[in-house]
């Protein structure tokens, strides 16, 4: 909770900064990969897939979103978290893969409202503010989070501008 109040005061900060800055998405997603398996030694290793796509957004601002994204992934995962990039025209795509028990039907774009939890039952500490936030954070950057179909587990597609 207190990293989400910390994500949301941040971009109030920044939000009026008229320069989106540029990061390479593989650099920012290794880092937070890193970051992880040495803040938390037991959880799962976040794998970084793709490389040389270019954001045209702060790096402080992909990692926010990553990060809650990478959150809600280590709360469903059972063997393998992935962040996959790749480039596209005019845009670059980061997908958030994990192996867990994923999205039910039917919730579906439902897990982007403030305070759902496709699994409310399961016993974890979210408040179902962390995806909803994100979204938030990557539309203000001029792009968007969908989540995309998977056969097993959770698949979360984050679009931002290319840099």
């Amino acid at each position: 909770m207190q990293r989400i109040c910390e994500t949301l005061l941040s971009e109030a900060r920044t939000r009026t900064d008229p320069v989106p800055g540029r990061c390479s998405v593989g650099d920012v997603a290794r880092t937070l990969a890193e970051r992880s398996s040495q803040e938390q030694p037991e959880a799962l290793l976040v794998t970084v897939v793709g490389d040389g796509a270019t954001a045209g957004v702060s790096a402080a601002l992909l990692e926010r979103i990553l990060t809650l994204l990478l959150d809600n992934a280590r709360r469903y995962a059972v063997r393998r978290i992935a962040v996959e990039c790749e480039w596209q025209p005019g845009k670059v795509l980061l997908a958030v893969v994990d192996d867990g028990c994923g999205v039910p039907e039917g919730v579906g774009e439902a897990v982007f409202e403030a305070g759902r939890r496709a699994h409310p039952g399961d016993g974890h500490d979210g408040a179902g503010l962390g995806l909803p936030l994100a979204r938030r954070l990557a539309r203000t950057a001029g792009g968007d989070i969908t989540l995309a179909p998977s056969l097993e587990g959770a698949r979360f597609v984050v679009s931002l501008p290319a840099g």
